[in-house]
């Protein structure tokens, strides 16, 4: 029997239909979603007396005092500026700099570099890359003194001198490219 390629039950291309389509369907979805939603008004209306928004009615929105209402619409304004402010300040650098990408790779350092800077061989940092693991014990200035995988420590009596962790120093010159 011959079988055929499954398809989804549902195609769902909103690019080929026509726009007042898409409009009915998304505004019936709305709908939907505002009518399911009302249906848990019952409780919303319990927490919100829960959490004293009746309070929040009575002392903010009908105040005794018309300053507080005041003071609130002097904060809303400060809000506003500063998210105008912000909103200035990212539309400018998106202008400025919106398609500009100035980050640039490091490149790599070589094999050359890095026996150079460690004042090693390439035979060794040829093995140390073929170990799963290495102990490398470091003099005060950051250059190798022991090297060791995790089978030769516990016999190579240098390395289990050097205290744990081992010390890391920045290099006093850096590596040119």
């Amino acid at each position: 029997m011959h079988d055929a390629p499954r398809r989804p039950p549902i195609i769902y291309r909103p690019d080929l239909q026509p726009r007042p389509q898409r409009l009915l369907f998304s505004s019936l979805t709305a709908l939907a979603w505002i009518g399911w939603l009302y249906l848990f008004l019952p409780l919303v209306s319990l927490l919100a007396w829960w959490f004293g928004v009746d309070l929040f009615a009575r002392f903010i929105l009908e105040p005794e005092d018309p300053a507080h209402l005041l003071t609130l619409l002097r904060y809303f304004g400060v809000v506003l500026i500063a998210a105008a402010v912000i909103i200035a300040w990212s539309s400018y650098n998106l202008r400025r700099f919106g398609g500009l990408d100035r980050r640039k790779t490091i490149p790599p350092v070589s094999d050359v570099e890095l026996c150079a800077r460690f004042d090693i061989e390439p035979e060794l940092l040829d093995s140390l890359r073929a170990s799963r693991r290495v102990v490398l014990g470091l003099d005060a200035e950051g250059q190798i003194e022991a090297v060791g995988t995790a089978d030769s420590c516990a016999s190579n009596q240098r390395l289990r001198q050097i205290p744990p962790p081992y010390p890391v120093s920045v290099p006093s010159e850096p590596i040119t490219r």
